[in-house]
């Protein structure tokens, strides 16, 4: 070819390897609404646009108050009838997960008045306040009692019908959250993704979006009780290359195995890839079954 000549291999299509204008971002567009998240795809979004700065919420602050003369430490070695504390541990991991700021109030003893006490500080000073034990029906039972006394209205539910977590309390008290949580570690954990995560994406202001999970094939039979909503930990066997998240569809990649255990031993969490909910309509479900598995 002649120095002022190209020479084509092959042809081209009309507007092969062209971006068009208006193609990735038009004119005016909005390209990110109010309530979005914040990940990094956004990030590079906002990059190629010049935007460097940005308006964001506040991320919500979580007050989190474990009781129990019985609660230690970690740090510390366990005598007879003790336990190290294990829940504001993992609920402040799950909050920070979930774009809140977890402010731990350090272990009340079963006190009324020492509750009280660290319940208010907290609740002044945080948008959400988490009392992990004492929410059990016994006669040291102080949380929903300490609720009550905290602002209006107060306790809204003493109990619900879900296993793992039946104890839970919530209330609302002068306008911010404060949610009672059972001392057991799973029953904590659970009930915190169920009740914790919403009420910090409420803060957020985040739109709501589908959680992420998957379809699976049940390995054994499960039962349940007629009119209680359970969940279960399970873990996902097979190839989790070809897993699809949100995915309605025939092909399913997994098997979900159901991990039992008692709701104190929170190594049956620690195992577990996602949870499965029985419906309060069902009385269980069969071995072969396909299922949605909540990924955690």
């Amino acid at each position: 070819a002649k120095s002022f000549e190209i020479e084509i291999f092959k042809s081209v299509a009309d507007g092969e390897n062209v971006i068009r204008i208006g193609e990735d971002v038009a004119q005016n567009q909005l390209v990110i609404p109010k309530g979005t998240l914040i990940r990094p795809a956004e990030i590079g979004g906002l990059m190629a646009l010049g935007i460097t700065f940005l308006r964001v919420a506040r991320l919500a602050k979580v007050g989190i108050i474990s009781t129990g003369d019985e609660v230690i430490e970690p740090s510390q070695q366990p005598k007879m009838g003790q336990v190290r504390d294990i829940n504001s541990y993992t609920l402040s991991a799950l909050i920070q997960k979930s774009g809140g700021e977890a402010k731990r109030y350090g272990i009340i003893s079963d006190q009324f008045e020492a509750l009280k006490e660290a319940a208010l500080k907290a609740l002044s000073e945080c948008d959400v306040v988490l009392i992990t034990a004492g929410s059990s029906a016994s006669t040291r039972d102080m949380t929903a009692e300490v609720i009550s006394q905290l602002g209006s209205p107060g306790v809204l539910v003493h109990g619900i019908n879900t296993r793992p977590g039946k104890p839970t309390i919530l209330g609302v008290c002068d306008g911010k959250a404060v949610i009672g949580l059972p001392g057991n570690p799973v029953s904590a954990l659970v009930n915190g993704y169920l009740f914790v995560v919403p009420v910090i994406e409420k803060l957020l202001g985040v739109t709501p979006k589908p959680r992420a999970s998957v379809q699976a094939k049940l390995t054994v039979n499960l039962s349940s009780q007629a009119g209680r909503e359970d969940w279960f930990p399970v873990k996902l066997i097979g190839n989790r290359e070809l897993g699809f998240v949100n995915r309605k569809s025939e092909i399913v990649n997994y098997e979900a195995e159901p991990i039992f255990g008692k709701s104190n031993l929170i190594f049956t969490l620690a195992s577990a890839d996602g949870l499965l909910k029985i419906h309060p309509d069902a009385t269980g479900l069969s071995a072969g079954e396909i299922v949605e598995v909540m990924l955690i």
